[in-house]
């Protein structure tokens, strides 16, 4: 069996209401561990896509967590936060949304319930979608990506997270 190292279990997260975001954290850190990086948060302008079902004036950012956890468990980490969503869900309509996905060195991959050519199929209803890749030392995108990813605008933050979890690589191999 190969020995596959470790990753870094991140989400993108999206609200309307920053007491939504603040009420969302505690279950976040009892579901996957204590959040050690909180990144900046953006005005997601990109699209319209979830405005019918959450609104106007949306904003997203990337978090990270401290326990590393073994790639397989992205299915299961998506039914989780799925889980999370339908309990700040009112109406049938989602308060927050909860991208989950990991990062290795070399990749950012956000778990999806929707297939496309460029998804690999994981189980349980869960793709997998690789969105970004490191090299010459920045995140480039795909040409099928989100917008917001696209546009760089959390590449910053996902350096930081990558640093952090180069680190726990370092420790974890002592």
């Amino acid at each position: 069996m190969v020995d596959i190292e470790n990753v870094k279990l991140v989400a993108a997260v999206l609200f309307a209401d920053k007491k939504q975001y603040e009420l969302l954290k505690p279950i976040l850190i009892k579901t996957f561990s204590e959040i050690d990086y909180e990144g900046s948060f953006f005005p997601f302008v990109e699209t319209d896509y979830y405005e019918s079902e959450m609104g106007k004036g949306l904003i997203r950012g990337m978090i990270s967590f401290g326990k590393l956890v073994h790639p397989s468990c992205l299915a299961e980490a998506k039914q989780k936060a799925r889980e999370i969503e339908q309990k700040f869900s009112q109406l049938d309509n989602r308060m927050v949304n909860v991208d989950i996905g990991y990062m290795d060195m070399f990749k950012v991959v956000l778990a999806s319930f929707k297939g496309r050519s460029n998804k690999i199929y994981l189980s349980g209803g869960v793709w997998a979608d690789m969105i970004l890749y490191f090299e010459s030392g920045d995140y480039q995108s795909f040409s099928w990506g989100f917008p917001d990813f696209k546009s760089g605008i959390y590449n910053q933050d996902l350096k930081e997270i990558r640093s952090n979890y180069k680190k726990q690589l370092k420790q974890v191999q002592k």
